[in-house]
Formats: C-alpha cells, structure tokens, sequence
C-alpha cells in the first residue's frame, strides 16, 4: 500500500536552493493581460447560464408570479453597493442560498443581472423608466446613468414634465435638474401640450415663479396661466389671482394688458383680479412712474454689423453674468451704420448702409432676429432706405427717425 506524501508549506529558503542564470540589469517583469478581467467575468457569465458554482437563487416576485434566476453573489456584490452590503453585513442573506426580490419586474431584474456579467445594457422608451428605477433601487449607478442619458437625450416637450416628476420622485438630482433647465428654455412649447395642465397650482406657481425662465415676452407666461386655469375652469378659477402674482405684471406690454381686460373670458368672472390688473394698465397709461419688472432668462448685449474694411454681416451677444462674448446666426446681409432695437424678446435692426469695394448701398431693409431659435427674418422695408437711422419703441411700436441716403438727410420718420 502507497501512502501519499503530505505536503508542507512552501519557505523562502526553498527558493534558495533554486540555480538561475545570472539576469544582473534586467530588473523585473511587470506583465498585465489587458483581457483577462473580461475574460474572467465572461467565463463567469458561461458558469451562470450552464447554472455552475452559482450560491444564489433570486425569486423574483411580480404581479403573483415568481421568477427563479441563479447567480454568484461575487458577482451581484462586485456592482451594486445594495447587494455587496447584503452579502458582507450581518443581514440573514450573508449566508443563505436564497433571497426574495419583491415587487419587481423580472424582465428588468434579468437586464441588471445581465449587466453585471457583460457590463451591457440596452434600453428603449417602453423599459427605460423601469430599469432606471430599479437600478436605482439596487444602487446600480451605471445603469441609472445610462438610462439619465438616454432620457436626456429624448427629452421632448410632450414629455418632459412626466420625466421630470419621475426623476424627482425617485431622487434623480441630475436627471431633475436638465428636465428642468429643458421647461424653462422651451417654456413656450410645454405649455402646448398636455402634461402641462396636469400640473398642480403648486406646481405651475413653482415654474412660474422661476427668474430663469426663458420666454421672449411675459405675455408668454401669462397666456399659460390663462389656458391652465381655463382647462378646468370651474376648480382652478380660485388660483387665478395667485398665479398673477407670480406673474411679471409690470413687464407685460400695455397694449397686451389692454385686450385681456377687455376680452379676456377667464378675467370676466374674477372682479378682483380684473380690478387688479386695470389698477395696473391705468399707472401705465397716465406714465406714473413703475417698480422695476424683474428679468428672465439670460440678459444679453448685442452687437449687430459694423465695419472693418467693409460691413459685416455678423451678430455677436456679450453675456455680463458669464463674462463671455457669444457668436450668433449671421444676419445673411452685411450692414454697418444700422439701428436696432428689443421689442418683445425680439432684436430687430432697422436699415444702415452695405459698404464693400464693389458696393455702396443705403439699405431699407427691417430684420428680426429670434434668439429662441437663432434665427433671423425679414419683415416689411422701410418706406425710405435710411443709414444711421435712430430707433425706438413706444407702446409697442417701432419708430425709425432720420438717418442718410447718399447725400440727403432725412427729417421723416416711420412706424
């Protein structure tokens, strides 16, 4: 009979006895298999699916139904914080083969599971919300943030508001904050669809209330106050008068607050907040002096045209919070010695001259440009092509005043 040699513990000096060729200048060998950590984990994901050396069985309960998936809690521990304090804390599941997941859909466990062995995860429209929720939940950070970035990347005006109630809901803090500077920049076309009018009073008063919200005029904001409360007139005609007061009242045009009064059908049957507003058009039209209209949005100085060797044709904007010049749309025809003016969110530049080494031409031309869209449009001409016009508004009208064509000067002025 063979008795097997009992093997002892391996010492340094076993080392000793071992002859080596001199390698004097070589130093040492630092050797890393770029693939292996793929590799190892793609071997593990085989091991799952034959259902070998797995110490884990999932029941995933959804729904009365209940779906079995086998894992390594090696593997579970390694990407989520979740189960890696589950499996290594004194919790009853550190050493049991078994664990209940409740109320989770097993469709978005498997896609989790997935990811944890391949490091892939594919989502679409219909399971993005599911999955970031549940990767959420297991502190899957990954996950979460490939479906914020898939949401951010989709986010359209019919369906931001939805988004960005689930994202703060769930406590998304990055997700929340681009759905939210998303409202306030495409403020206009929110208020068209019809997530906006599920919000609460406390909710739109919330939006409302925000200085950063980007809108061209404050009729704007107005408009989808009026629409809110007229979608349910008969329940939300008590919030009126609140919202007008987060409403910029002082900046809104005369003209504008004169047809609401008018015509208005919301204002017709709220006589304190008709009385309100009339208090209001009544210090605009006798002139009295008004409390300043606090801004929205991004306040910018523009710099449109102008002449180096010849007219230019570019529009530049100086943004004072940030201390940067910003390059826009080009105005499409060089112009220098031009007037210009803001009316309603809306620069227009009203005629100037093209000056170039083939041309030397006054220009009678109006232009509005969108910072909405970066866009500019051409409008009706002047009567009269003026250079080094001076413009101005009143009561929501723009008034051209002299200005040069060729050697006459002009005393007309235009409206």
């Amino acid at each position: 009979m063979i008795c097997p040699r009992k093997k002892r513990p391996i010492k340094d000096e076993d080392f000793s006895a071992i002859v080596v060729p001199s390698m004097r200048g070589h130093g040492y060998l630092d050797y890393t298999v770029e693939s292996h950590p793929f590799r190892a984990m793609q071997i593990m994901d085989e091991l799952r699916h034959h259902e070998l050396l797995c110490d884990l069985v999932l029941h995933v309960t959804y729904k009365d139904k209940i779906v079995d998936f086998k894992v390594h809690k090696l593997v579970l521990a390694a990407c989520s914080p979740y189960f890696k304090a589950m499996f290594t804390s004194n919790f009853k599941e550190c050493h049991a083969s078994e664990v209940t997941l409740r109320d989770v859909c097993p469709q978005v466990i498997s896609r989790l599971i997935d990811f944890a062995y391949t490091s892939r995860i594919t989502v679409g429209e219909k399971c993005v919300l599911h999955v970031l929720l549940t990767a959420m939940r297991y502190q899957m950070e990954e996950v979460a943030k490939a479906c914020c970035d898939f949401l951010m990347k989709n986010l359209e005006p019919s369906n931001v508001i939805g988004i960005s109630r689930f994202a703060e809901e769930i406590g998304c803090i990055d997700l929340h904050l681009r759905t939210r500077e998303y409202i306030n920049t495409h403020f206009n076309e929110v208020t068209k669809e019809e997530e906006f009018f599920s919000l609460s009073h406390c909710q739109l008063l919330e939006l409302i209330s925000q200085d950063s919200l980007k809108v061209l005029c404050e009729s704007e904001v107005y408009k989808a106050c009026i629409d809110w409360v007229r979608w349910d007139a008969e329940s939300r005609a008590q919030y009126f008068h609140a919202l007008l007061n987060a409403v910029h009242i002082y900046a809104l045009p005369p003209t504008f607050l004169k047809r609401q009064l008018q015509s208005c059908p919301i204002l017709s049957k709220a006589n304190s907040c008709k009385d309100f507003l009339s208090k209001i058009f009544q210090d605009m039209a006798l002139r009295k002096p008004l409390p300043p209209a606090p801004h929205r949005g991004t306040q910018l100085i523009y710099i449109a045209g102008g002449y180096k060797q010849h007219s230019l044709d570019s529009l530049e904007a100086f943004d004072p919070r940030k201390n940067v010049w910003i390059n826009l749309a080009d105005m499409g025809c060089p112009c220098s010695g031009l007037g210009a003016c803001v009316l309603f969110g809306l620069l227009y530049t009203v005629g100037g001259r093209n000056l170039s080494l083939q041309n030397n031409m006054e220009s009678g031309s109006l232009c509005c440009y969108n910072p909405m869209t970066n866009q500019w449009t051409q409008l009706a001409p002047l009567n009269t092509p003026r250079n080094r016009v001076g413009v101005g508004v009143i009561d929501g009208s723009i008034y051209a005043v002299g200005g040069s064509h060729a050697s006459t000067h002009h005393n007309s002025v235009e409206r």
